[in-house]
């Protein structure tokens, strides 16, 4: 049986507490024990596939000076980055609440949960949040341990022809998280993409700058409390291009917030556009002639973010809209692309990324042998909160959980019954509505 779960964003807790509860691990493994037994399996593969570990969605890195972060100069020491990587993968670990959920991770899963039959191996490959785990062995070693994984040279790929599976992360077909070429090299994968400073000096930014201001920290502490949190919750709003309809359901909670935010925002926008690494991706990625390139559409989006006030809902809604032509290249198109080029073992295509769990059939055909080739793409969603905003324009709040299961030809047989010559697939999804949600600012 293989397990392939992906998008968990284990964080240090500064950006947000965002952090899933170890008790939604103890279930997720409880079911996974049951099935294995269930469908006789003789062996248990989980892949954490990529995002397990976020290194951008953090605070830390505003104490570190600009050279020294993974977009700073290119003549800095890469001993410091790697000294600061440490420092927030290690805040990651030792966060309360995941240092419990390690703690079961990288244990006995068969001591644990008994109905396994053997124990399960832990397999770990890196996407774009967790880049750097994939960049420095001495972080790709700590990243292994905390799971439970073997070391084991970094895995950007995952193939498994008993499952007929290859699996990725999925950033790979993401323009703006994704800067290295098609021969999907390790130096491939450690060149920086514009997503990682959209994440860390644009996304994360901006709450904190909010809250330095002295009108934030003139308020309650409770207060002060209820709006970070509010705002920090950005990043989980669904759809994207909802993330200003959330800004401005807070700003009009209270009317001095409202010059504090544009205020942010002009100063967040600026130091993003003065970035070295940025006035360089724009030079590089913008593509004359062409009417809009990916360089052009952050630029346009930054510029109405800059030129709207951000409390006008016109302006708000004219940025949003913008905001829906800022997208990587649709998943299924790129995963019919790789299936077509894909060895004749493979029926499974999974990513992650998306944070969007689908199953999207791809093509019918035959193996050389005959026998039938249903092929299928699958995406793994991801684990955490999210904000999805209603028909009246309002927020409704859930916790969600994703994961597909994959059984070889000789499991999950009904007595009696023959093989089916091909591996199986099933896929599960979660959402929890609890009875508390984030109250809007100022309850």
């Amino acid at each position: 049986m293989l397990v392939i779960v992906s998008d968990l964003h284990f964080r240090d807790g500064t950006a947000g507490e965002h952090n899933v509860s170890t008790r939604a691990f103890e279930g997720f493994l409880e079911a996974l024990a049951a099935a294995s037994r269930s469908s006789g399996a003789t062996e248990v593969k989980i892949v954490f596939l990529g995002d397990i570990f976020d290194l951008l969605r953090t605070e830390m890195w505003f104490d570190v000076p600009e050279d020294e972060r993974p977009w700073g100069l290119r003549n800095a020491s890469p001993d410091a980055l790697e000294r600061h990587a440490g420092q927030i993968l290690e805040a990651i670990l030792v966060h309360p609440v995941n240092r419990e959920t390690f703690a079961l991770l990288s244990g006995s899963l068969k001591e644990r949960f008994p109905l396994f039959a053997t124990e399960p191996e832990r397999i770990y490959v890196a996407g774009n949040h967790d880049r750097l785990c994939a960049q420095f062995p001495s972080l790709l070693r700590k990243a292994q341990a905390a799971l439970g994984a073997a070391p084991a040279p970094v895995l950007h790929v995952y193939r498994d022809s008993r499952y007929g599976v290859l699996a990725r992360h999925g950033h790979e077909r993401d323009v703006f998280n994704y800067e290295g070429g098609a021969s999907f090299s390790d130096e491939d994968y450690a060149q920086v993409p514009i997503g990682d400073v959209i994440t860390t000096e644009l996304v994360a930014r901006l709450p904190y700058t909010i809250m330095a201001h002295p009108k934030a920290r003139a308020l309650p502490a409770a207060t002060q409390k209820a709006l970070r949190r509010n705002l920090q919750q950005i990043e989980n709003v669904r759809p994207l291009h909802a993330t200003l309809h959330w800004l401005f359901y807070q700003v009009q909670q209270h009317e001095w917030l409202r010059g504090v935010v544009e205020d942010a925002i002009d100063e967040v926008v600026a130091r993003f556009n003065n970035l070295p690494f940025v006035r360089d991706w724009y030079r590089r990625h913008d593509r004359w002639p062409n009417p809009l390139d990916e360089a052009d559409q952050i630029q346009t989006v930054l510029f109405l973010l800059d030129k709207f006030r951000v409390t006008r809902m016109g302006g708000l809604l004219a940025l949003a809209e913008a905001l829906k032509g800022i997208r990587p290249r649709p998943a299924e198109e790129a995963a019919r692309k790789e299936l077509a080029q894909a060895d004749p073992d493979v029926y499974y295509l999974v990513y992650g990324h998306t944070h969007q769990p689908v199953q999207v059939p791809i093509g019918i055909g035959e193996t050389a042998d005959g026998k039938p080739l249903e092929r299928v793409y699958l995406n793994t969603g991801c684990w955490g909160t999210r904000h999805v905003e209603a028909a009246d324009g309002g927020f409704v709040s859930w916790k969600q959980m994703a994961y597909a299961v994959f059984h070889a030809e000789d499991e999950d047989l009904p007595p009696g019954k023959e093989r089916r010559g091909f591996p199986s697939f099933e896929t599960w999804s979660a959402t929890l509505k609890e009875s508390l949600t984030w109250p809007p600012v100022g309850h």
